[in-house]
């Protein structure tokens, strides 16, 4: 393989992740405290899309930082599990 097929691969290879990195932004993942109260939505970039808390915590400091805890982290579970699938998809388109 030549100097020209490797400059070939490489840009064939970053307009694929840019093709999965738009897929990915279209894609949204919502983290729900496990009480309900906080919700999280991320899209597939990681970007933060919208943050709902309920009225009822609002108060009371140390929930409403563990219900974003809790949201953010089963958003970004639900995120890489996502990402996973994406990227074994791209993978396998070669």
């Amino acid at each position: 393989m030549g100097m020209l097929d490797k400059l070939k691969d490489i840009h064939s290879m970053r307009k694929e992740a840019k093709e999965l990195q738009s897929a990915l932004a279209k894609e949204q993942m919502t983290g729900v405290s496990k009480d309900g109260h906080f919700r999280v939505t991320l899209d597939g970039n990681q970007n933060i899309i919208r943050v709902e808390i309920d009225p009822a915590i609002v108060g009371d400091l140390h929930r409403l930082e563990a219900d974003a805890k809790d949201a953010f982290a089963r958003a970004l579970d639900a995120l890489k599990k996502l990402m996973a699938s994406k990227f074994s998809s791209f993978l396998k388109r070669e």
